[in-house]
């Protein structure tokens, strides 16, 4: 069987590999090949990616500017391989010149300071997601409570849910600001608490970038039938993350990996499902499944053995991402 990825759009909804980059003191450009992260040139192409959604900040508002200016810089040759994207047309006419195509996301909004005037401006340059929150529940976080990181069982994830806050007043003020710039809100990092107060107090776009399916993987992070539920009702997208600690607890593998795609499949339905490899984003320990992004269509084959056609292949590959953009 040929490359999968070859017959339809590939999106990656969620990679970190910029913010890593920057954090180390390296190159802040994906063309260079360097085996010490996932995502480089040659491996988007080798495992025949079309679209990388890119995070470009989360706490620091500076480093989130250098960030967006690298992107600027990577996507500024005309002749080169990169195509800077704001629109889903946008990410068609690049991969039809054979360019990656580049969407910019940041994580959380604390360096936004409560001023909306910086998420509208994040937004005029080219960001088109966002989520509420890194997690670390440091003020002017969007969410009043942390987010739990580690597994847990539904009792115990319950009571946390009970014990945490959710939404801060200016939370809803940015949610009602990104539903008027029709800005997807990513919920991934999010506590339970505020995910279910998105869902019913906002009528922005929802998605949840990279993640895997609770049932299957006792993790914190990941959502639960009833959320996967909700989230599909409101015409989320849930990104597969490609963290093994997400995939299994004791053998992460990429058929373990695939189980999460058709247990999602089975909540969602083939509208609803994709992937957010989380690329450069995992703990330097971990080992991603597939290990980089080279491997990508290895996901796909997978699912094929598994019986899901291609229509629903291309849907999870990048149609569905790709509808959360602007036409």
């Amino acid at each position: 069987m040929g490359r999968l990825t070859d017959t339809f759009l590939v999106v990656d909804a969620h990679c970190d590999t910029l913010i890593r980059r920057q954090n180390k003191g390296d190159a802040v450009d994906l063309t260079r090949p360097d085996p010490s992260y996932q995502i480089d040139l040659p491996r988007l192409r080798a495992g025949g990616v079309d679209c990388l959604f890119c995070m470009v900040g989360d706490r620091d508002l500076d480093a989130s500017v250098s960030l967006i200016d690298a992107v600027y810089r990577m996507c500024g040759d005309q002749d080169g391989d990169y195509a800077l994207c704001r629109s889903a047309g946008d990410v068609r006419v690049a991969r039809a010149a054979g360019k990656i195509a580049i969407v910019m996301t940041i994580e959380g909004q604390v360096m936004f300071g409560e001023r909306l005037g910086h998420l509208r401006t994040w937004h005029r340059l080219g960001v088109r997601v966002a989520s509420l929150t890194h997690g670390d529940g440091r003020p002017p976080e969007l969410q009043y409570s942390d987010s739990y990181f580690g597994y847990l069982t539904p009792a115990e994830r319950e009571t946390l849910r009970r014990q945490s806050k959710g939404l801060t007043p200016f939370a809803r003020e940015a949610l009602a600001e990104m539903a008027r710039l029709a800005m997807p809100v990513d919920l991934a990092h999010c506590n339970d608490a505020a995910f279910w107060e998105v869902l019913e107090v906002a009528d922005v776009p929802v998605c949840y970038t990279h993640g895997a399916a609770y049932a299957l993987c006792p993790h914190s992070r990941l959502l639960t039938d009833d959320m996967m539920r909700a989230l599909a009702e409101r015409g989320g997208v849930m990104g597969i993350a490609c963290y093994s600690g997400f995939i299994d607890r004791e053998q992460p593998t990429l058929e373990r990996l695939a189980d999460h795609v058709l247990h999602a499949l089975s909540i969602m339905g083939p509208d609803h499902v994709g992937i957010g490899s989380d690329f450069d984003g995992m703990p330097m320990w971990s080992e991603p499944i597939p290990a980089d992004i080279s491997h990508l269509d290895d996901v796909f084959q997978a699912l094929a053995r598994r019986g899901v056609d291609r229509a629903t292949l291309a849907a999870i590959a990048g149609e569905n991402f790709l509808r959360l953009l602007p036409p």
